[in-house]
């Protein structure tokens, strides 16, 4: 009987190092991602870490969705940024022409 009631505290100890591990956890990965996506580029990998670029979308459909996000950049900078940053630097995204308008979808 002594060793259940042992065995017993012992799961209650690690159930609970877990718990404090889950909830503390939790808190500080929230910090880190909202420093993670700060700034127009910030937004634009949210997005990219969303989904929200895996089809194709025009710049203006990517303002608005930054907007959506409490993102509010100018077009040309958001252009810009895909344009250089993600397309040519980091090579994250490809850009494509479809009838007139250019349209930015991730790489696979």
């Amino acid at each position: 009987m002594e060793e259940i009631k042992k065995r017993l505290d012992d799961f209650e100890n690690r159930l609970k190092k877990i718990e404090d591990f889950l909830f503390s956890g939790q808190n500080k990965k929230e910090k880190i991602v909202s420093e993670d996506y700060k700034g127009l580029a910030g937004g634009v990998r949210f997005l990219i870490d969303k989904g929200f670029l895996n089809q194709p979308k025009s710049v203006n459909e990517i303002l608005n969705e930054l907007k959506k996000e409490n993102y509010h950049y100018t077009l040309t900078g958001i252009a810009s940024t895909l344009s250089e940053t993600f397309t040519k630097s980091q090579k994250i995204l490809n850009r494509i022409k479809e009838g007139k308008v250019y349209k930015y979808v991730v790489r696979k």
